[in-house]
């Protein structure tokens, strides 16, 4: 019996070696062609695709497995929170905006978003640019076009990340970011990079890879395009108070919040009269309040969490 059963599977990987990987292969390469007619017929140059495309003769499999193996599990927000926001983390993000306090002052006069809310979204990304991924991103968005659950999204990226070569933005050498496609410090997406990065150091190329300036410039751009609101908060977490109840669907006035004794003092508070929504964060033990401006809501289009936008407020509250 155990013979037979080991035959079975023997049998089984040769069928798969011999007649689905060759029909795999031929898939992948009638794809590729495709692909590559359809760059030209947009106009990107043969040069570009043929160069970048055309050498790929196979999918990446280390690629299909880290997009096939991401965790399902549901991580609390007190997790997530703890993971990301450290002393070790804080006190970086301090002396990085002290360091480059002259050109964050320059950059957030001309955006009107925060230094501190750019230096908590570059830490988020890639911990102030040291995990940036070392992926090829063409090779990366190839293998998620041809297989994955988003081929449209990826393919769409292709494209954008074949425009950036063929306007020079970058070199194809320096195209590196994660599995998924995303890019340099700030960790975009090629269609974000062509439509908000910017080469703040005016030298002919948007690094966002190495260049701070464009790295900074290019955060704040993104949050000023998306709508940001200068001189306006954007979210504080509530003291605790386990006997109070709040409504989430109600407006309320920073005063009544005050008179409530729940706001932190150290909050920055302009004017008292002005309507907030609350966002509660359910957890086993208690749930967390949080205050949220419209400013929330232009960081969750960076990254479409509420954990992600409540980590990248309360990690520059800490910053600044």
């Amino acid at each position: 019996m155990v013979i037979f059963i080991l035959n079975f599977i023997l049998i089984l990987k040769l069928f798969f070696f011999i007649v689905i990987s060759p029909v795999f292969s031929n898939n992948f390469k009638t794809w590729k062609n495709g692909i590559i007619s359809q760059a030209i017929d947009m106009g990107i140059s043969k040069e570009v695709v043929t160069e970048n495309i055309g050498k790929i003769d196979k999918i990446n499999k280390k690629v299909l497995k880290l997009y096939n193996n991401q965790p399902e599990f549901k991580i609390s927000f007190k997790d997530y929170k703890n993971r990301n926001i450290t002393k070790k983390r804080i006190d970086k993000g301090k002396e990085l905006e002290k360091k480059y306090k002259g050109l964050l002052d320059k950059i957030s006069n001309t955006y009107g978003v925060p230094s501190q809310i750019i230096v908590s979204i570059w830490a988020l990304e890639s911990n102030f640019g040291y995990y940036t991924g070392s992926f090829n991103i063409i090779d990366s968005l190839a293998t998620l076009s041809f297989q994955s659950r988003r081929k449209s999204f990826f393919k769409k990226e292709l494209f954008n990340a074949l425009i950036i070569l063929d306007k020079k933005l970058i070199n194809s050498k320096s195209l590196k970011g994660s599995w998924a496609g995303a890019m340099g410090q700030s960790q975009f997406m090629p269609s974000s990079y062509l439509n908000y990065a910017v080469d703040y150091n005016q030298d002919n190329k948007i690094d966002i890879w190495n260049s701070e300036g464009d790295v900074f410039a290019s955060i704040a751009n993104y949050l000023y395009k998306h709508g940001w609101k200068k001189n306006q908060p954007w979210s504080f977490q509530l003291k605790s108070n386990s006997n109070l109840k709040l409504d989430t669907k109600k407006l309320y006035t920073l005063k009544e919040l005050d008179e409530l004794k729940i706001l932190n003092k150290k909050d920055y508070i302009s004017d008292k009269n002005t309507f907030v929504r609350l966002k509660v964060i359910n957890s086993k033990n208690e749930d967390d309040f949080f205050i949220i401006f419209e400013n929330f809501s232009v960081i969750k289009k960076y990254n479409n969490s509420d954990f992600y936008a409540l980590t990248v407020g309360k990690l520059a509250n800490k910053i600044h």
